[in-house]
């Protein structure tokens, strides 16, 4: 793994984290105050699915944002508070769960190679032979129009640039691919060849004619106008993307910021989404730089008789290399469309000043591959085309998160997925992957070492504590010189711990519990073990990662149901709703009712 830890722009990270870690000592110790209105931890925790879909969304209405207000409003409005605010939608083992918006693929189980590159794709190959022009495309800058396959069931199809063909289709299918391993909703897309001799158009076929304002008859004109932007093969045909339209009702897309206000199942602030805010980091690695509201998409479906809201992450059409109709623009992933900073800069010293991104330095690569590169590559400096509140509200613990998530794609996972996306020339093959790769490593290297980064912590029946370093397994940090342990009861009704013996030193990622605390009981029991880890080249380490295994009567194995990476993740009890079973703490801010 080539050496990052120079390109990563670790200082406000770090100040973020270290202020943070100040407060660690505070929490949940024989300090704090009794609790009386519900327990800590209930019997269900950790969840893993948030019910986001119980109550009825059948009166939504569609949310359609232009390019143009999406842009302005996220450019010059102050649409969040500054203040740093833990994700509310994680569980009270800190991560995500199940929802309409998420669900835990390669994070938190094993994914074989041929299952992330199969994504959500229902067929092994696809012909569009027989298919009729249904419409034209109804947004975005891509040439296409929409198609119906033999079974009347809508798709977009997508076209290359001439100067560029098999460009923006394979950052489709790569993107997609990725996102949906991630953990998001996408659609399933395919690569397919559409022959332009055999097209017919379906005689209720319509466009948008914009010198008019309104619908027309589509005609063959139209199509023709298409296909003359579109980079066509040597064999006459044109290669396409066929992008199947989501089951269900459309409803415009979501945005990265506030609640949908209509919709009863949506209770969490989106920049509050912790999925949506490790966005950023996924964003950064694939330069997926139209990750913005309009390029999602909200869909009504029903389920059991309940109606509710399925949100999709969709068009990864200008990611990696493409801009969609041509390369990158240098610009592009550095620097925000509009930015005062640099241009006063700029005219303030006759153009003396010239940003950093303009001397970077592109390898010549096929035209397939766009502008894109690792070398000059920053994470933290990363920047989508506009602002985009949820990844500015991103922390140190959500970015963890993420980056978690792309540790767990391997070399060979990464070459198959950008393998399906079928370049004609090898070297783009083999530059993209490469590329990928090497931005994972500097992506890992950043936001895996910013917080403490012990995982997977057990406690076994002996009293054996382990654990391990996701830095150290990722091969961005070496071990720590040692761990700092620090062992107390836990009473789950007032939320009190009472620490058992001092803290202790270990030198390896184990510990052995009291023996006071493992003595069996008659009720269940709770134990708090805070964990620190030493290391001199990452001092917010040092910052305890706290976490709390509960034990039925009767001799049942420790469960693992709290952890706490950074202070003020506080949990059930500052948070309560009511249910049908009575009173409860809710370990997601999803689950809040109104009283």
């Amino acid at each position: 793994m080539e050496n990052t830890s120079t390109w990563c722009s670790v200082a406000a990270f770090r100040r973020a984290a270290v202020g943070l870690g100040v407060a660690a000592g505070l929490v949940v110790l024989a300090t704090a105050a009794p609790r009386t209105v519900a327990p800590h931890f209930f019997p269900d925790d950790p969840l893993w699915v948030d019910d986001d879909q119980s109550r009825d969304a059948s009166t939504v209405v569609p949310v359609d944002d232009s390019n143009l207000y999406d842009f302005l409003v996220n450019t010059f409005g102050r649409l969040t508070s500054r203040e740093s605010v833990p994700a509310e939608n994680v569980n009270s083992v800190d991560e995500v769960p199940n929802s309409s918006w998420f669900v835990n693929r390669i994070g938190r189980r094993d994914m074989s190679i041929d299952e992330i590159v199969r994504g959500t794709d229902r067929f092994d190959a696809m012909s569009i032979d027989g298919w009729q022009i249904s419409g034209g495309k109804p947004s975005g800058v891509t040439p296409g129009f929409q198609m119906v396959d033999r079974d009347g069931h809508p798709y977009e199809i997508k076209f290359d640039p001439p100067d560029n063909p098999e460009m923006s289709t394979a950052a489709e299918i790569i993107g997609a691919d990725f996102y949906h391993a991630f953990g998001y909703n996408t659609v399933d897309g395919y690569l397919a060849e559409l022959d332009p001799d055999r097209l017919t158009i379906r005689e209720n076929a319509t466009i948008w004619d914009p010198l008019s304002g309104t619908r027309r008859r589509l005609e063959m004109r139209d199509v023709h106008d298409v296909l003359r932007r579109a980079a066509r093969q040597r064999n006459g045909k044109y290669r396409v993307l066929a992008s199947r339209y989501a089951d269900g009702k459309p409803l415009g897309n979501f945005r990265y910021y506030q609640q949908r206000p209509d919709d009863p199942n949506d209770l969490v602030a989106h920049q509050n989404r912790r999925e949506l805010r490790g966005a950023r980091v996924f964003g950064a690695w694939l330069n997926h730089v139209d990750s913005r509201g309009i390029n999602s998409l909200d869909m009504l479906v029903q389920n059991d008789g309940r109606s509710y809201i399925e949100h999709y992450m969709f068009d990864f059409g200008a990611t990696l290399g493409s801009g969609t109709l041509a390369g990158q623009a240098r610009r592009v992933g550095n620097e925000y469309i509009l930015e005062w900073k640099p241009g006063w800069m700029t005219l303030a010293t006759l153009g003396l000043y010239t940003r950093p991104w303009m001397h970077i330095d592109y390898p010549k690569t096929p035209p397939a591959v766009g502008r894109f590169e690792a070398t000059a590559f920053d994470p933290v400096k990363w920047k989508p085309e506009y602002p985009n509140p949820a990844f500015d509200s991103m922390r140190p613990d959500d970015a963890f998160w993420a980056a978690r998530i792309v540790a767990k794609f391997s070399d060979r996972a990464i070459r198959a997925v950008v393998a399906k996306a079928r370049y004609s020339n090898p070297l783009a093959t083999e530059y993209v992957a490469d590329t990928i790769i090497r931005r994972r490593d500097k992506v890992l290297a950043c936001w895996l070492t910013q917080v403490n980064p012990l995982v997977d912590f057990a406690l076994s029946d002996r009293g054996e504590l382990t654990f391990g370093n996701a830095a150290e397994q990722a091969g961005v940090a070496t071990a720590a010189d040692g761990y700092r342990v620090e062992w107390a009861t836990f009473d789950n009704t007032t939320a009190i711990a009472t620490h058992v013996r001092g803290p202790m030193t270990v030198s390896e990622p184990r510990a052995e519990a009291p023996v006071a605390l493992m003595a069996p009981g008659t009720t269940e029991q709770f134990v708090q073990v805070s964990v620190a880890a030493i290391h001199p080249k990452f001092p917010t380490w040092a910052t305890p990662v706290t976490v709390h295994f509960k034990r039925g009567a009767e001799g049942q194995p420790w469960k693992l149901v709290g952890l706490v990476r950074l202070p003020d993740n506080g949990r059930a009890a500052d948070r309560v709703t009511t249910s049908a079973d009575g009173p409860r703490a809710a370990p997601l801010a999803s689950r809040k009712s109104d009283k």
